[in-house]
């Protein structure tokens, strides 16, 4: 049985849309290190890739911290990864720059897994014990605001 050359292009192009239309999640290990976390903190972070941070000053992946706060409520810090992960499986179209305002560090044992978060670039870089993924987010930016401030971490209306 013959394919149709327009069922085949179609079929191929709907594999090459899925990242793209958020059949995506973040990797089962990383949930499970989130979830599951010895420690898990929130970080405000600083977009700005222009300037670099002064000495003595916090950064994360690079980026300057202006705030963090620990997450000790696991219902709170389910929250925030199912916040994550909703925009995840949202997906979008990541843009070229990389200007994240949001972080999340948790260590579970030995194991690391950090999440690196832009919603205007709607980009998540997703580091787990040093090894780095870049997957594309839809904007719950606002959800995810409401979430640090509920634990304490309120980023400055400037940056």
């Amino acid at each position: 049985m013959r394919i149709p050359f327009v069922a085949r292009a179609a079929a191929l192009l709907a594999l090459l849309a899925t990242p793209v239309l958020g059949c995506s999640s973040l990797p089962d290990s990383a949930v499970a290190v989130l979830e599951g976390s010895d420690s898990f903190q929130v970080l405000a972070l600083d977009p700005d890739h222009g300037a670099e941070p002064p000495p003595g000053v916090e950064t994360f992946h690079g980026h300057q911290v202006l705030a963090k706060g620990d997450v000790v409520d696991l219902e709170a810090r389910e929250r925030i990864v199912g916040i994550v992960n909703a925009g995840v499986r949202k997906g979008g179209t990541q843009a070229k720059c990389f200007n994240p305002r949001h972080g999340v560090h948790a260590v579970q044992g030995g194991r690391t897994v950090d999440l690196v978060i832009c919603y205007e670039c709607s980009a998540l870089e997703v580091v787990e014990d040093g090894r780095s993924t870049t997957l594309p987010t839809g904007d719950v930016q606002a959800d995810l605001d409401e979430a640090f401030r509920a634990a304490g971490v309120v980023r400055p209306t400037d940056r």
